[in-house]
């Protein structure tokens, strides 16, 4: 780093909290903790950290039990060198400034619970947990990149290291990046594949000793801790087992009663119902994501795939106002222990169709369909029903009776913008379920490795920033995906049920009713209700360039989603629906962005004040 850093830049770390900082002629380090290794500045570290085992690196480096998160990685590193990052299991993003070699030495967490982007020029290396420090500083600046937005409009980042700033790119999760005078080397250090499967007869206890651990090792630091309780089996799950130790443990949960079949009061009730919480309600009757729309977009720096944001949100700031810092969250357990869709395969490649009939009842619950739209698909293992759809698709083929093609999620891209990026190509299905010999194993590994997953944590890590709350992730503990991970197929899914391990782990802790509910809350009805109240300012979107942001949209495919949420309401089909929401968020985004006049959001406030 230069000597002197632009004012903006340090600006942007106080707002996320206290800085610890250690300077040199020619570069600066700071944490929200205390550097480590102060009595020794030829190697030092600035790290964000939760390590979970601690106790464990504590006692074989020989240090002091007060040691800071900071200090045991600094021993670690000056013990096992990059190797270090091997034995360390938690949530962290870290560097490592070592002066003897001449290197720096950078990691992230396994599952990308902490941010980690930075920058890399000729004369230059920085990085942060938030990219608007980066964006401060001259030699980077704040330029979109093109690739980066496009993948945005798509629905989600088709690469796991891409941005939405120009020159400044994100660790992906289980890697480790070394500089040195030679060069610069990333290398990943955990991948799920090379867990090995086992089978156990007892996984159902093994599963349940390994989750309360990890829920009380989250639980246990310091006071000021709380669990979200939404409804759902994860969050439920972590819920109770969260009571066990604690109680009353303060519980938030959001209410969503205006949307008829999807309110979740009755089950976060039936939860509550067995004692042992404090619980507080979140009312969303006035959910207005719109409104929310430039204070969301700025926390979030810029445009952001999450839309049930401005709930989280909401709960966030609850929590802080009730004086918690700290919230047990339930995500990941769909994609930790898994639902087990790659077993339908599995039983259709050796012919059990009696057992994949059975099975398909539990998937077809989860999404809301009939059992048959699951099954169907896999009869093409039989070589008659392969043989005769083939035939048949060659036929309609032949005679021009192919239904309108689905359109693609890039559909909603400036075509030119498109093909500068190669958009099509980096967002085209190569899902391992498009090979016919793919198992349980392969899906769930490809799950637990998209680029959606890291991305998913700093969406919440900025989000939760902003309340002054940090978010603990008990499914996403290290020891428990790696169990989850050896788990053979019939332990995720089992006569009907997904997610079969942690259903039975829960039994006698968790009602049945919430334990066996086979779906869950779908944000969408309350999405398309908040943007319905603002007709008039979709409808102008919808017939001018707003904002110039056909630069970077088809308005062809805008036009026709938002005039299918318009006409269809709450029926609309969610890619629609979506797809009405990242152009709002865009036009959102470039008005602040370039300071425009009569803009969209201008008729937004308008009518939102009406």
């Amino acid at each position: 780093m230069a000597e002197a850093l632009p004012d903006r830049a340090e600006a942007a770390l106080r707002a996320r909290g206290p800085c610890h900082w250690r300077r040199g002629r020619t570069w600066a380090m700071a944490a929200s903790g205390p550097i480590a290794g102060a009595g020794d500045a030829t190697m030092l570290v600035a790290a964000d950290a939760r390590l979970d085992n601690r106790r464990d690196l504590i006692a074989a480096l020989r240090l002091h039990p007060g040691s800071s998160d900071a200090d045991v990685i600094l021993a670690a590193y000056r013990r096992w060198d990059g190797d270090c990052v091997r034995r360390l299991a938690g949530d962290f993003a870290f560097v490592i400034r070592d002066e003897r070699r001449g290197s720096i030495f950078c990691a992230r967490d396994h599952f990308g619970i902490r941010p980690f982007y930075y920058t890399l020029a000729d004369r230059l290396f920085a990085a942060a947990g938030i990219t608007r420090f980066l964006t401060a500083l001259p030699a980077v600046g704040d330029a979109i990149d093109e690739q980066g937005l496009a993948d945005l409009l798509a629905g989600g980042y088709a690469d796991g290291a891409i941005t939405l700033h120009h020159g400044i790119r994100r660790l992906p999760p289980g890697h480790s990046l070394t500089l040195t005078e030679a060069g610069a080397r990333i290398a990943r250090y955990w991948h799920p594949q090379e867990v090995p499967v086992e089978e156990r007869a007892d996984a159902a206890e093994g599963f349940r000793a390994l989750f309360a651990e990890a829920v009380a090792r989250r639980r246990a630091r310091g006071d000021g801790v709380g669990v979200m309780l939404s409804g759902g089996l994860d969050s439920s799950s972590v819920a109770v087992q969260a009571a066990q130790g604690v109680r009353p443990m303060p519980s938030l949960s959001m209410m969503l009663d205006d949307t008829p079949g999807w309110n979740e009061r009755p089950f976060i009730e039936t939860i509550l119902g067995q004692g042992g919480f404090d619980p507080r309600f979140i009312d969303a009757a006035d959910h207005d994501p719109v409104a929310e729309l430039p204070e969301l977009i700025d926390e979030q720096e810029g445009p952001f795939v999450a839309y049930n944001a401005s709930l989280s949100r909401r709960l966030y700031r609850r929590a802080r106002a009730a004086g918690l810092t700290r919230l047990l969250d339930g995500h990941g357990g769909d994609e930790v222990v898994s639902h087990g869709l790659g077993r339908l395969n599995e039983l259709a490649a050796r012919g059990d169709w009696r057992r994949l009939w059975r099975e398909s009842a539990g998937i077809a619950g989860l999404y809301g369909v009939g059992r048959w739209s699951i099954l169907s698909p896999y009869l093409s293992h039989n070589r008659f029903v392969r043989f005769a759809r083939g035939r048949q698709a060659r036929i309609q083929a032949r005679l021009g009776w192919g239904g309108p093609a689905e359109a693609a999620g890039y559909a909603l891209v400036e075509p030119g913008l498109a093909a500068r990026v190669d958009l099509a190509d980096r967002h085209a299905d190569r899902s391992i379920k498009g090979s016919a010999r793919h198992c349980e194993r392969d899906v769930h590994v490809e799950l637990l490795t998209a680029p959606q997953q890291g991305y998913a944590f700093e969406v919440l890590d900025r989000m939760g920033a902003a309340a002054g709350v940090a978010a603990l992730y008990p499914f996403y503990d290290l020891r428990l995906v790696e169990y989850c991970l050896s788990l053979p197929s019939h332990h995720k899914l089992n006569d009907g049920l997904p997610r079969y391990v942690l259903r039975q782990a829960m039994a006698g802790l968790l009602p049945d009713p919430v334990r066996l509910r086979p779906d869950k809350y779908d944000f969408a009805p309350a999405l398309a209700d908040a943007l319905l109240r603002r007709r008039a300012a979709l409808a102008d979107l919808a017939g001018r360039d707003r904002a110039g942001i056909g630069r970077f949209v088809d308005m062809d495919v805008a036009r026709n989603a938002i005039g299918r949420l318009l006409d269809q309401g709450r029926a609309v089909d969610g890619a629609s629906l979506f797809a009405a929401w990242r152009v709002l968020m865009l036009a959102v985004w470039l008005d602040h962005r370039e300071r425009v006049s009569g803009s969209w959001t201008d008729i937004a406030e308008r009518e939102a004040a009406a």
